[in-house]
């Protein structure tokens, strides 16, 4: 399992940045968790994703983000994913969840940071005059 190095991933916007830090560690838990603990594990990460792109969406709202649309298409889409894997999970069926959490989410996390997130850090550090 590939691991994600935050320091590499750091937008200097303590808001996402502290959201980015839970998101990684409810990823480990999930990825480590024992079989009768992940769909627990799983859940509570899948639901602060939902939180914190919730959170990112009202700030790019706030600043008058252009794109988005976009950005917020891409969460809908990977937190309706995440949803899919969760409910085989507690379905019993944690093969194809576990594959998820463990060889596509930290592919997925530094992308989306580097793609998506570090352009709204950008804006958001403009508008606030920095």
């Amino acid at each position: 399992m590939a691991d994600i190095d935050l320091a590499t991933l750091t937008l200097a916007l303590p808001e996402i940045d502290d959201d980015h830090a839970a998101s990684v560690a409810l990823w480990r838990a999930a990825a480590d968790a024992t079989a009768a603990d992940f769909p627990a594990r799983l859940a509570a990460f899948v639901d602060h994703l939902a939180e914190h792109f919730a959170r990112e969406e009202a700030l790019m709202t706030a600043v008058g983000y252009r794109d988005l649309p976009h950005h917020a298409a891409e969460h809908a889409r990977t937190v309706a994913e995440a949803r899919r894997f969760l409910d085989q999970a507690r379905a019993g069926r944690t093969m194809m969840a576990r594959a998820w959490i463990a060889d596509f989410v930290p592919d997925w996390f530094r992308r989306h940071v580097l793609m998506f997130d570090s352009e709204v850090a950008r804006v958001v550090k403009l508008a606030r005059g920095g």
